[in-house]
């Protein structure tokens, strides 16, 4: 593929794409041969939402802070835990107590030096109640984090501590996906001295931030489009990383980011549905499943409609998902009958995946539906309208005026409202709790199955529908608790769970598991697909010469 710069005047869809510094991949001449300069262009399906990775949500801005800011493990190009800013790691015996020895030559982009004491400041941070961050949930297991997000512990008896080169967790119960967790930039290092000085400045832009990671970044703030991930020099393992420059614009219309791609503009892009199948055989294309599960949410609020419980099952069995991934979407998306995708976890006494294991739940069933419709109606009366909330790319668009349509033909009197907003909005109004029925996903951020179950438990705080069981609630901490160590037994506490937060509650509808398709230029290689974190990952990308 031969690349070319872009103009300093194209414009498409009021994104100034060589606001970044260039256009995609660029060659030099000498006189001896040609070298081919490490920049490169990609696009974005969605703005960064922020750069504090304690407060961080969505998986294109956590695909960023990937590139930004590295923590003490990261992922092999296997999705296997690996050191990071950590040299190395020492587990107890019990499992309950972890020792990270920091490297000797780590330091911020600033050129200061990371120590074990921006960990503890982090890690607090994330959970202390006055900075508390919606990732909190994670860090349940080690001693005392609970007690103190919940407000019955003071921050200060949280189980770490950091020494001169080393950072020590105590669990309260053994966790075999710790490490995986620890490998997501939500637990990536913060400067105290540099967070305190900054203040409301701090991560509103790219120059308010130190970087931990192999990149960093220029020409972001909140309202940014575009942005420039550039070589980290102060990075450990910099001879490691080949680009020097990644250009990134956001480029909601797919549409557009394939004609950027094939003007040689975009090395890299997002594709779905129609595009899959259109470009499978393009050079550049590279497909990849994820470990993820695209669902329908309910406010549950009581009083509401959606409190009703078999207008939820109606809904639920209402909606053809083979019909939807196979004729809509038709981009190596399946089917997804559960709360957890397939892939996620296996137990490590049988090898059985736990989707396989748990079974199929609210499967699709006409007749059932609309039994469940009838009983609904008789409460709530012959007609019902509610709003579906979806974001406004391609995809979204697409998901949600199918289920805008196997609804109103298949439950009759039963109107649904698209509105459609940007991803941030959409997230925003989740957290806000401003919604009905909401399109949604939740890719895997470990290996951890609470990483899904967590949820929908009563204090979490991703529980935007408000969803209530003390039966679920139970089942859900034992499986983390006091049966951690005994995988039989927490297989089954999560699947006594799953079956009562679907079959009997309809608490949520999971629609199908997605693939992540791209259009890359065959030029760039070294690039990872993690199953969790990121949605692919340049650390040791390189453009071919």
């Amino acid at each position: 593929m031969k690349k070319k710069a872009i103009s300093a005047s194209l414009v498409i869809v009021g994104l100034l794409l060589t606001a970044c510094g260039g256009g995609a991949a660029e060659t030099t001449k000498s006189s001896e041969k040609a070298v081919v300069e490490q920049k490169i262009s990609i696009s974005s399906p969605a703005p960064i939402s922020t750069l504090d990775t304690t407060q961080a949500m969505d998986k294109n801005t956590f695909t960023m802070i990937q590139h930004l800011f590295e923590g003490l493990c990261r992922f092999d190009d296997d999705s296997n835990p690996i050191p990071g800013l950590a040299e190395k790691v020492d587990v107890s015996e019990d499992g309950l107590t972890y020792t990270f020895t920091l490297r000797d030559d780590i330091k911020w982009s600033n050129g200061e030096p990371i120590t074990a004491k921006d960990f503890e400041f982090s890690w607090k941070r994330l959970v202390d109640p006055a900075t508390i961050g919606p990732n909190a949930y994670l860090l349940d297991n080690v001693k005392n984090s609970k007690a103190i997000r919940t407000g019955e512990k003071p921050v200060e008896e949280m189980g770490i501590e950091a020494t001169d080169n080393q950072f020590i967790v105590t669990l309260d119960q053994a966790q075999p996906s710790f490490l995986a967790v620890v490998s997501i930039g939500w637990l990536a290092p913060q400067n105290e001295a540099y967070v305190t000085e900054q203040g409301e400045a701090y991560a509103s832009d790219s120059e308010h931030l130190i970087y931990s990671g192999p990149y960093t970044l220029a020409d972001w703030n909140a309202s940014s489009d575009t942005w420039t991930l550039k070589k980290n020099p102060e990075y450990y393992a910099a001879d490691e990383v080949k680009l020097e420059e990644v250009a990134v614009s956001t480029v909601k219309e797919e549409n557009t980011g394939i004609n950027l791609y094939q003007s040689d503009e975009l090395d890299l892009t997002r594709i779905s549905g129609q595009y899959v199948q259109q470009y499978s055989n393009d050079p550049g294309y590279v497909t990849h499943s994820d470990v993820a599960n695209n669902y329908l949410d309910f406010n549950k609020k009581a009083g509401t409609t959606l409190a009703n419980v078999h207008l939820r099952k109606a809904i639920a069995q209402a909606i053809d998902k083979e019909a939807l991934t196979t004729s809509v979407l038709d981009d190596g998306s399946k089917p997804l009958n559960g709360l957890i995708p397939a892939n996620l976890y296996s137990n490590p006494n049988t090898s059985e995946d736990f989707r396989a294991y748990s079974g199929d739940h609210l499967v699709y069933n006409v007749d059932q539906a609309q039994a469940e419709w009838k009983k609904a109606q008789k409460e709530l009366g012959d007609t019902v309208k509610l709003t579906l909330l979806a974001s406004d790319d391609d995809q979204g668009k697409k998901v949600a005026e199918y289920i805008q349509s196997q609804l109103q033909d298949n439950l009759k009197g039963l109107e649904i409202v698209i509105s459609a907003q940007p991803k941030n909005n959409v997230t925003q109004s989740r957290k806000d709790k401003n919604y009905e029925l909401s399109l949604s996903g939740w890719i895997a951020g470990s290996s951890d199955l609470d990483s899904y179950f967590n949820l929908y438990e009563g204090s979490s705080a991703y529980n935007y529908g408000e969803y209530k069981n003390a039966d679920y609630d139970k089942l859900v901490n034992a499986a983390k608790t006091v049966d951690a160590n005994t995988p039989d037994k927490q297989f089954e506490d999560y699947k006594k769970a799953e079956d009562i937060l679907l079959n009997q509650e309809a608490a949520q509808v999971p629609i199908y598991q997605s693939a992540s398709n791209y259009l890359i230029n065959p030029s760039l290689k070294g690039i990872s697909y993690h199953l969790y974190g990121d949605y692919f990952n340049l650390r040791t990308a390189y453009l071919e010469e």
